[in-house]
């Protein structure tokens, strides 16, 4: 009996040496970004057009589920089983089904979200390289995902491995500058090991005859918290914004929120007491929630926020797209843009994809800055 209970003992110490060995390589080769960062911008030579007052500029935001999460799929974050595809091929075909639409979008920048570009989780496919080749033009990366390994989840079969991932911004405007801007907040350790760090790209491009800059702001904002790093999130964003359109440059944030823009909501009073339109309401209580954006900070401080409403932008990934009944999908209005007083709108719209190739819809705006 004593040597059962001896082999036991040893046996439970040596899986809690090798679990505690294991989050010490996670701490020790945790991704720990700079406040700002300098990119590089690849392509630099590559722009092909003039940016001016007055011309029409069309800019793409598209979230491309690291080209993994398509109709078929869910994911475990929301209520699924999956994190990865079941093989190789599957991902390369999301890519070229991808490589399509950003094709016929044919927008002068394009502002990406979950990009993969070496991860075990999307078979270690380069995207970014990938995404490059086809738009041909000057592009910036910026990681918000870096992990030695991601233990989760904890079948073996769906682990996500080595993830290296980010954000990325394709213009065919020049670029003169690309920044990183880490944003505030984080999850606690020892979570904070294999998990997001979140952030912005910023690319500034000079106007012809003007001092002043269009900025462009690609943002993927936080997701699985408990809404409080989204606000400290939007509070630096803001702040950021506030800042440029002081200088009196042209102001555009566009991408992934992971907040409901106002069209979502039927009524909005504050943070606490709003309700969603049909379409966009919770289909049950126990699932994700896109809390609002506050429209009235934005109103105030003259930025538009811009969405179709008539279109969802994502839908949660508790379960593979139901193609039959489509009331039984929960759909989010997360994606979109967000622009100063000093720029006209001309279309905004999102292309209704089904789904097909990402859990998000792309969605295209055209604007002119006014002189």
């Amino acid at each position: 009996m004593k040597k059962v209970i001896k082999i036991t003992l040893i046996f439970i110490s040596s899986i809690l040496v090798l679990l505690l060995a294991f989050v010490l390589v996670l701490h020790l080769f945790e991704y720990r970004p700079e406040e700002t960062t300098n990119l590089t911008i690849d392509n630099e030579n590559k722009f092909s057009k003039n940016l001016s007052t007055n011309m029409p500029i069309s800019i793409l935001t598209f979230n491309t589920g690291y080209s993994s999460l398509s109709q078929t799929e869910d994911f475990v974050m929301d209520g699924g089983k999956k994190a990865r595809m079941d093989s190789k091929e599957d991902v390369e075909a999301n890519i070229d089904g991808i490589k399509v639409i950003l094709d016929e979008a044919d927008a002068d920048i394009y502002l990406l979200q979950e990009v993969d570009i070496d991860s075990n989780r999307s078979y270690n496919i380069n995207q970014y390289q990938i995404y490059q080749s086809l738009l041909d033009r000057p592009s910036m990366l910026a990681y918000n995902y870096r992990s030695i390994f991601v233990p989760f989840p904890l079948n073996p079969s769906q682990m996500m491995g080595k993830v290296n991932s980010g954000i990325v911004t394709f213009s065919s405007f020049e670029t003169s500058q690309a920044t990183r801007i880490q944003l505030p907040g984080s999850f606690p350790w020892p979570v904070r090991l294999a998990n997001l760090k979140r952030a912005l790209l910023i690319s500034r491009h000079p106007i012809e005859g003007l001092d002043e800059e269009l900025v462009v702001i690609n943002v993927h904002l936080s997701a699985y918290d408990d809404g409080t790093m989204r606000i400290e999130e939007l509070k630096a964003l803001q702040a950021i914004m506030l800042e440029e359109k002081s200088q009196g440059n042209y102001v555009v944030v566009g991408g992934d929120f992971n907040q409901s823009f106002p069209q979502a909501l039927s009524s909005y009073t504050n943070q606490e007491t709003y309700t969603y339109k049909d379409q966009y309401a919770l289909i049950s209580d126990n699932l994700w929630e896109a809390y609002p954006l506050n429209p009235e900070w934005f109103n105030t401080n003259n930025f538009d926020l811009l969405v179709d409403p008539n279109t969802p932008t994502c839908r949660l990934l508790h379960q593979a797209y139901d193609t039959v009944n489509l009331e039984n999908n929960q759909y989010y209005l997360i994606d979109g843009f967000i622009v100063s007083d000093n720029i006209q709108i001309n279309l905004i719209e999102t292309s209704n994809e089904n789904f097909y190739y990402s859990d998000h819809n792309p969605v295209k705006i055209v604007l002119q800055l006014i002189p």
